[in-house]
């Protein structure tokens, strides 16, 4: 059976006017959504093994070209502060590709927080000259490298877990290690 000449030219000239997804109207735009998450911190440094549990309100930002934007607040439930509670404001920056529904992200985190070293009550092993001493790497803000490979996207739904953020406080850069295991995470695009 033989493909007449002209319907073919007719289907190549109708695929060619279809616009493509870099053409249309939702790829080019910026994608907007608000997620949380729960995880647990862990804070590693000479005299400072402290643990905490924490949730995350957060809005992003996604971008054509594959980066997004992120700020948010974090609640973290602390036994050795006052109240018991700490609070964190963060930004972020992070490549964040689109691979079928995988949605990735690797990046960058900073933010301040008022789970500082002059803020936690003494454990009792503690004499308090030698609590203040070992307990200064806590400092009001931090940086984190953040990785979170197991992201998938239904629909405007993102979905995740075992995410990991490594960071450290500042200004004394190093002093204590910051690890934080998100453990879910659930995003509403927009």
């Amino acid at each position: 059976m033989r493909i007449p000449w002209l319907w073919l030219a007719l289907v190549v000239s109708g695929l060619h006017s279809l616009p493509s997804r870099a053409e249309s109207p939702a790829a080019s735009s910026v994608v907007h959504s608000i997620g949380a998450d729960y995880g647990v911190f862990l804070y590693q440094s000479t005299g400072l093994p402290i643990s905490a549990g924490g949730a995350s309100l957060l809005y992003r930002a996604r971008f054509p070209v594959g980066v997004s934007i992120s700020a948010g607040v974090r609640f973290l439930h602390v036994d050795r502060m006052p109240h018991g509670v700490a609070f964190e404001g963060f930004v972020g920056a992070q490549l964040s590709p689109e691979i079928g529904v995988w949605r990735p992200l690797a990046g960058i985190e900073l933010g301040t927080t008022t789970l500082q070293s002059a803020s936690l009550s003494t454990e009792p092993s503690y004499s308090p000259a030698e609590y203040t001493s070992k307990q200064t790497p806590l400092g009001p803000s931090y940086a984190g490298f953040v990785l979170s490979p197991l992201r998938f996207c239904v629909r405007r739904i993102t979905f995740g877990g075992l995410g990991l953020q490594l960071g450290t406080h500042l200004p004394d850069f190093g002093s204590a290690v910051r690890i934080q295991l998100v453990a879910a995470h659930v995003e509403w695009s927009f």
